[in-house]
């Protein structure tokens, strides 16, 4: 038997052994080198072999790593593939996500893929439908589109499942995924909490604008009517006003005349807005229209609400720690771990 080929024997019996289970890193060139006696080119032959074999597999920059068996009987890579689908990655909330997502998968022997679906069921159906006739994703992280909705998608999702791939959902499910892992925030805390904010601020006449076609809207309003009704203001003395996807892409989040006029009519004297871009446009419509901006509470944090002509107070989003906890859950639900849903607070 040649060197290399005892080399490899004694490397699979390790690995069989489980000497590198905690990690799943083979030593260094370096140390194998050292350690056996040998040329560099001696280990590389070794390292060749066990590839060969589908032992391991080599991340460049990284190292040796051990492999683990694919579902399904699906050919061994070099890369575990995490496909990550969202609805926008331009908004100022995913590219934090994303990052957090890199920051834990990079230099792990994890790939990432990521695709957009503009909130529309359509694209979410074709991207869907490509993973699955691709055949090489071993993990899905998913922004659900319209998720207020019913989705005509779920078959797709439970033929996912089928083949062994498993997926955690950012923000929130679908109704007919109870099931399903979620990572996200607080939805209806966060509600309950920023409307506390302006009735401790003295407002008395208070207006909530929720986005209708996601469970994120329907949570925060579940939020913002507990905290009215828990004050003992009485929902006599709110109003909300709701919004959709196409709304915006008809009308870029321009407010229509009956919602400032409302505002007025009513004496609104707190806002609680789904985002800091719908309160940030409202700010702005406000102004044009040369009428008094209430006291305003929103979501996320972002430059938007310090930007923005008149600041408001904005419930801070754990975007990269989103992102973070995402990205570990899927890698121990594709190692085969078990894993549950995880809501994190608001920043207050």
């Amino acid at each position: 038997m040649s060197k290399y080929s005892e080399i490899a024997e004694v490397l699979k019996k390790e690995i069989s052994d489980g000497i590198y289970s905690k990690t799943g890193r083979l030593p260094t060139e370096y140390d194998l080198v050292s350690r056996f006696g040998v040329s560099r080119q001696t280990v590389r032959q070794a390292i060749a072999s066990l590839k060969n074999d589908g032992c391991v597999y080599q991340v460049q920059g990284s190292g040796t790593y051990v492999s683990t068996e694919r579902s399904l009987g699906r050919p061994q890579s070099a890369f575990k593939n995490v496909f990550i689908i969202c609805t926008y990655i331009s908004e100022y909330i995913f590219p934090r996500i994303v990052r957090g997502i890199e920051s834990t998968l990079n230099g792990t022997g994890y790939r990432i893929n990521l695709a957009a679906t503009g909130n529309k069921v359509e694209l979410e159906r074709k991207i869907l439908r490509d993973v699955i006739k691709l055949g090489e994703c071993d993990g899905l992280i998913v922004e659900g589109s319209k998720t207020g909705f019913p989705n005509p998608n779920i078959a797709l999702y439970k033929e996912i499942e089928k083949l062994g791939i498993p997926v955690v959902f950012l923000h929130c499910t679908y109704q007919e995924l109870p099931d399903s892992v979620v990572v996200g925030m607080d939805d209806k805390a966060g509600g309950k909490i920023a409307t506390q904010k302006l009735i401790e601020q003295g407002c008395r006449n208070i207006l909530g604008i929720f986005k209708s076609d996601d469970r994120q809207g329907l949570l925060r309003y579940a939020g913002f009517s507990e905290g009215i009704i828990d004050t003992g203001l009485g929902l006599d003395r709110s109003d909300v006003r709701w919004y959709t996807t196409e709304d915006v892409q008809d009308r870029g989040m321009a407010f229509d005349s009956g919602i400032i006029d409302l505002i007025s009519q009513k004496n609104i004297d707190g806002i609680v807005c789904y985002n800091d871009m719908v309160a940030a446009d409202l700010v702005r419509e406000l102004i044009n229209s040369g009428k008094p901006v209430p006291k305003l509470v929103s979501f996320d944090d972002s430059y938007l609400a310090h930007s923005c002509q008149v600041r408001f107070e904005s419930l801070g989003h754990r975007k990269e720690e989103l992102g973070i906890l995402a990205a570990n859950k899927i890698r121990n639900m594709i190692e085969g771990k078990k894993e549950k849903s995880e809501l994190l607070s608001w920043i207050v």
